[in-house]
């Protein structure tokens, strides 16, 4: 009889352990509903919070804001009619902006700062940093042949010309002296001629980017070969290298012990460092460097 009852009794329990299965996998979809919902309302405010932020700036900085806006579109549907206000607001800031960029990118940049080229093509900062504007991605790109920093949203001409400065800053901000300079660059000279292989001797050329390898292997203290520790070494990219023979060349003391710098045009750029003569404003690719013995008399 007892084997009967629970016979009986087990299809309740049983029902009973599906309706609480059920009743929990619903409640857990309605817990993933609710986080889904406030993560949503966290980043719309997020975004409104950013907003409201560069509202004050919009005059000098309406493409970070015109950035923010295109990503609250898809965000706050509801809100269509406020965004497509702002939008409508900061567009106007915005081609205010391009239509004055250059003028106010040599204003900001300072008379002494040469500005070549226009926003469509590019500009040229001494020669040698590029700057490209592409305002339809909020994109813009300052560059060296080896190094390139790209700003996106806030690509107004105050942005720009804050990496403008920080670039020339890495650049030109530097302590140089001339005669330890050519010091370094004929030591340098010298174990490329070594790491050659060939019978080469001084006077020969060399390929110019490894003189520049063996610069900065002279550069180093010995801490930067006895630690695996990053931080003692001393970086020494081929931009600031480049900067440094534009230097050397202005000066004129380009002599070492009787033997004289010469650069070595070739036309395959990947090879090539573009070297400005900073004293005559002309630059050019060299790829071969050599010392040449001074005559006298």
């Amino acid at each position: 009889m007892s084997h009967l009852i629970r016979m009986t009794e087990e299809p309740a329990e049983t029902n009973g352990d599906e309706q609480l299965s059920r009743f929990r996998r619903e409640i857990g979809e309605v817990i993933r509903e609710c986080r889904q919902v406030e993560q949503a309302a966290r980043s719309a405010r997020q975004l409104w919070e950013e907003v409201l932020a560069l509202l004050p700036q919009a005059a000098e900085r309406p493409f970070g804001l015109l950035a923010k806006l295109d990503k609250l579109e898809s965000v706050v549907p509801e809100r269509a009619a406020l965004v497509a206000a702002l939008r409508s607001w900061a567009d106007t800031l915005a081609e205010e902006q391009l239509t004055d960029y250059t003028r106010l990118l040599r204003r900001i940049l300072g008379p002494d700062e040469t500005v070549e080229g226009r926003l469509q093509d590019g500009y040229r900062i001494r020669s040698l940093i590029e700057v490209r504007v592409d305002y339809q991605k909020y994109e813009a790109t300052i560059a060296t042949p080896f190094r390139a920093r790209r700003l996106t949203g806030d690509i107004s001409v105050y942005a720009v010309a804050e990496a403008i400065r920080s670039e020339l800053e890495r650049l030109f901000d530097r302590p140089f002296h001339a005669g330890r300079f050519a010091k370094e660059l004929f030591e340098a000279y010298q174990l490329a001629l070594v790491q050659s292989g060939t019978e080469r001797s001084p006077g020969e050329p060399v390929p110019i980017l490894a003189v520049h390898k063996f610069v900065v292997v002279l550069r180093q203290s010995p801490k930067a070969f006895q630690s695996v520790d990053s931080r003692h070494f001393r970086p020494y990219p081929p931009d600031e290298f480049a900067v440094d023979l534009g230097r050397l060349l202005a000066t004129g003391q380009d002599e070492v012990d009787g033997w004289r710098l010469r650069l070595h045009p070739i036309r395959k750029v990947k090879d090539s460092l573009y070297v400005v003569n900073f004293g005559t404003g002309i630059g050019q690719n060299y790829g071969l460097l050599s010392f040449q013995r001074v005559h006298v008399g």
